[in-house]
């Protein structure tokens, strides 16, 4: 049974509520007010007399009680439960992928392979019985390809561990090679563990000339043949050409900022309490929290208001963003471990509505290369 508590201010009103035909089941008397205990039938009789006499209800036992909390608190309610949802779902999806090899072939099956089974990124997690199903498929179809595997997960991560089988293959015959020039250059530095060096440091070597012989030779007379084996290290010599638009946009900052709360989700960035208040802006974030779980940001932001202006590109800016594009442009075609000892401009001069700008590098960069040597090896060498 539910119980209504109401507080009456005043006590003497409390003959006019009974004139009324409103039963009570219980009094408590307070100096001049009073505690009026009813039922919910004579609840209902009361409303139209609240603000007449100055009823305020105190609190409600019983099965109403739960019901009128949750009136009360349905918005505070609400939210904690789209929040623990939003949490739940949060840290059962997953947001990033680690494939631990560098053998490109080795990432490219495990990718394929992996997003056919729904491993993939804002997917939901697998559980370990499917984690394991779907690593025994891959083993068994890739027997060739892997010798082991695993699949970690770290929070909203997968770590993808795996071996690389290797398979020996006995060859027929053994291969005699030389280690040549991959292009012209001077030498620089020769790292050899097999074979006869016949060039060093400071000579200059034509595409294909041999650095590190497989004939081994004593006074003109070759007397042994090998897999020579090596790494050479030389300079090179490139002109690079770049061309760029007359005019360019840029971007400038109008002095306008303010702060605003947001939280990065996704790689996306949402703002809290307000919409966005300029048409082009830039943000400059101080982190407040994050997790190493979840990806997600909570972050205090000025943002500053920007605008683009065209502009015109001066001598100095045409050579600037030439130089800056010609070594992008260069190091798209060197290996990682190569730099520039040297660079130096050619020509900037303008054509049509291009500017050209014309660059010259010295560059330290892997030169190695193999030659096949195309004998068969018989008692005659020692």
């Amino acid at each position: 049974m539910t119980i209504y508590i109401l507080k009456l201010s005043d006590v003497k009103y409390l003959n006019r509520l009974v004139q009324n035909k409103i039963k009570f089941q219980k009094i408590i008397y307070q100096k001049k007010s009073c505690l009026l205990y009813v039922d919910k039938e004579n609840y209902d009789k009361l409303n139209k007399y609240l603000e007449i006499y100055d009823i305020t209800l105190e609190r409600v036992e019983g099965l109403e009680k739960y019901l009128f909390l949750l009136k009360k608190n349905i918005i505070f309610i609400i939210s904690i439960i789209i929040g623990i949802i939003f949490l739940y779902l949060l840290s059962n999806i997953i947001f990033d992928i680690k494939i631990m090899t560098d053998k490109k072939d080795l990432v490219k099956i495990l990718t394929n392979e992996l997003e056919y089974y729904g491993i993939s990124k804002y997917h939901f997690a697998k559980s370990f019985k499917e984690k394991e199903e779907i690593k025994n498929k891959i083993l068994n179809d890739y027997k060739d390809k892997f010798e082991w595997l695993e699949i970690d997960r770290v929070g909203s991560r997968y770590y993808i561990r795996v071996l690389e089988r290797i398979i020996n293959k006995k060859d027929d015959k053994e291969i005699f090679q030389n280690v040549v020039a991959k292009k012209n250059a001077v030498i620089m530095e020769i790292r050899s563990s097999s074979g006869q060096i016949i060039k060093k440091v400071n000579d200059y070597v034509n595409k294909g000339d041999v650095i590190i012989s497989g004939n081994i030779t004593k006074k003109d007379e070759i007397k042994n043949v090998v897999k020579a084996e090596g790494i050479v290290y030389g300079e090179t010599w490139y002109n690079v050409k770049v061309e760029l638009p007359r005019s360019y946009e840029r971007t400038v900052y109008t002095g306008n900022s303010y702060n605003r709360y947001t939280l990065d989700i996704f790689d996306k960035k949402f703002f809290l309490f307000g919409k966005k208040d300029y048409r082009e802006e830039e943000y400059d974030d101080k982190l407040i929290l994050s997790s190493n779980l979840l990806p997600f940001r909570f972050n205090k932001t000025e943002v500053k208001e920007t605008k683009k202006v065209s502009s015109i590109y001066t001598y100095d800016e045409a050579l600037n963003k030439g130089l800056e594009v010609a070594r992008s442009k260069l190091f798209d075609n060197l290996d990682k471990d190569s730099k520039i000892l040297f660079q130096k401009k050619l020509k900037l001069y303008e054509e049509h509505d291009k500017i050209i700008v014309e660059v010259f590098f010295k560059v330290y960069e892997n030169i190695t290369d193999y030659q096949e040597i195309n004998i068969i090896k018989d008692d005659n060498y020692s």
